[in-house]
Formats: structure tokens, C-alpha cells, sequence
């Protein structure tokens, strides 16, 4: 069986070990892509490629794609049904996400940096030589009030982060039959969650019935909050959410996703180009890319594998 490893860099060696013993692997080296991608039947991906028509077009024997990732809005899965390619990723695998936590604590790393004002007193007061203690006073999560769009595993993880420093945990969650075994309070709506909360998370998952839905009509609900997207890009407005940042509509924004990360033509630029005194954080999708989280969920796709062979 021929294995390719599309982004190698830190990928587990107990999974390939076990990817080697199925067959003969080899890890893509940025060189002449048609030519790696030429007779495998197995394709490991992370996020760096888009895989749609074209990409699979290049892919003459493939029967799985596998992905270490809870989101596919980066395969074209209609296109992989038509031509009967399996894609193996970590969609549903509640229990075992449950163990995953990169995520989570890179949310509550984001807001806590947010909330006390971490980036700007640190690019523009110590990095022009100023002492200015008073400038960038901060708000403690103690007695705060935060709301959770999206009450999955990532929401019941980070209702006990806030909870365990005495934050009033609000969540909303269209799904009616969901259980909450901790400490955070439902509410009916997400005007409702946005009116009780300061902190505002944005945490659903993605699909095709959500595109866009984080729209105006809740941006605008947002004035003065702090707001944390670590979802998915494609949920919310983002030409108006960049509208609003520019104006300095926000307490404080912090996104770990944009609109179309694999493509050339995003708004990454626009993004990186926000005037620096605004409290607004952006990083790469790294939420969930720490060395225990990728070699953990790694490991768990070659055994998913190795199952339906």
C-alpha cells in the first residue's frame, strides 16, 4: 500500500511506525506535488491544503483520505463520496476529543491576554521603551461574566477553566437534548447569551446550515464585549467583523481563523494590516496544534484506519 504524508513536520513516530508496517510511506518534501501524490492509496493531510476537484483529480489510486481534525470544510466531501474516497478524521469521536484539551486552553489563553491587555503592552510600551504601568489597566476573569456559542466539547471544557476562577459561565447551544453536567447556565438565544455576557466565545462547529450565521445582526450585539472566535472562519461575516475591529468596535477581539485559510485571496492581510493600538489578537489556527494534541490525535487516525482495512 502506498502511504503519503502530505505535512510531515512533527508527525508521530508511534503512528509511523505502525503507517510503515501497512505499507510504504512517504513524507512529502514541498517538491513537485503531482508527482508525490501519483499512485497513493492512503493520503494523510492536516490543514494546509484545500482539498477539492482539482487536488483530487491528482489523485489517481487514492481510496483514504485521513485527517487529525474535527473540521472538513478543507475536503470537498460530496466529491469524495462520488468517487468512493473514504475520509477518516475525528468527526464524532467525542470520548476520545474529551482528552484533548489544546484547544480549550488556547481559548482561555486568548481571552486571559485579552482581558489584561498582554499584546498591547507588550508591542507597543515595552518595545518602544516605555514604562507606562497605569495605560494598560485589565479586567480579571473573577466575577466576570462569559458566554459559550457552542456547547461541545470544547464549550464543557472551557465552562470549567472560567468556573475555576469564579466567572459566571453562560451557554447556548441549539441542540435541545444536550446535557450539562457542569456549572454553566443555559440560556434561549444568543441575544440572550450576548446581553448577560462580557466575554463572548465563539465555539460551534461548522457546517453547511451555519455558513455565516454569526452575521450584522449579532456583531452589532457586541459593542464593548470581548469576542473570541476559535470555531471556524466561515461561520461568521468577516469583511463586517473587520469592519467593526477597524472602528475599534470591540473591548477586544482575539480569532484564531479566517475565510478561506488555504487559499491565496483571504483577508489575512487586511487583518494583519488593523492598526497595532487596537486590542486585537490573531493567530494561525494553532488551537489545537500542540506536540501532545497532534501526536495524540494522529496516533488515533492510523488505529481508525488500520480498522477498515
Amino acid at each position: 500500500m502506498q502511504i503519503g504524508i502530505l505535512e510531515p513536520k512533527d508527525f508521530s513516530q508511534m503512528a509511523l511506525k505502525n503507517l510503515s508496517n501497512m505499507g510504504v510511506v512517504e513524507k512529502y518534501n514541498n517538491e513537485n506535488l503531482d508527482k508525490f501524490l501519483f499512485n497513493k492509496e492512503v493520503l494523510f493531510i492536516r490543514l494546509a491544503h484545500l482539498i477539492d476537484k482539482d487536488f483530487l483529480n491528482k489523485l489517481n489510486k487514492i481510496k483514504y483520505i485521513c485527517t487529525p481534525t474535527t473540521g472538513l470544510n478543507h475536503i470537498d466531501i460530496e466529491e469524495c463520496d462520488k468517487r468512493k474516497i473514504k475520509v477518516i478524521s475525528l468527526k464524532g469521536e467525542y470520548d476520545f476529543l474529551t482528552t484533548i484539551r489544546a484547544t480549550p486552553e488556547h481559548t482561555f489563553g486568548l481571552t486571559l491576554a485579552l482581558i489584561r491587555n498582554y499584546k498591547r503592552a507588550l508591542f507597543i510600551d515595552t518595545r518602544s521603551n516605555e514604562w507606562n504601568r497605569d495605560k494598560y489597566k485589565g479586567h480579571e476573569l473573577y466575577n466576570n461574566s462569559v458566554g459559550i456559542i457552542g456547547f461541545g466539547r470544547v464549550g464543557k471544557v472551557l465552562d470549567k477553566y472560567f468556573s475555576a476562577f469564579d466567572s459566571q459561565v453562560y451557554f447556548y447551544d441549539k441542540s435541545k437534548s444536550l446535557i450539562n453536567s457542569g456549572s454553566a447556565t443555559r440560556v434561549n438565544s444568543i441575544e440572550e447569551l450576548i446581553g448577560k455576557s462580557n466575554i463572548v466565545i465563539l465555539a460551534a462547529s461548522y457546517s453547511e446550515e451555519n455558513y455565516l450565521f454569526f452575521d450584522c445582526k449579532y456583531i452589532n450585539l457586541l459593542k464593548n464585549k470581548f469576542f473570541v472566535n476559535i470555531s471556524r472562519g466561515e461561520l461568521i461575516d468577516e469583511n463586517y467583523l473587520l469592519k467593526k475591529i477597524k472602528n475599534n468596535f470591540f473591548k477586544g477581539i482575539a480569532i484564531d481563523v479566517i475565510q478561506n485559510e488555504q487559499l491565496i485571496n483571504n483577508n489575512l492581510n487586511l487583518f494583519l494590516e488593523l492598526p497595532k493600538d487596537i486590542n486585537f489578537i490573531i493567530t494561525p489556527h494553532i488551537a489545537g496544534a500542540t506536540y501532545n494534541s497532534m501526536h495524540a490525535t494522529e496516533g488515533f487516525i492510523v488505529k481508525k484506519l488500520i480498522k477498515k482495512l
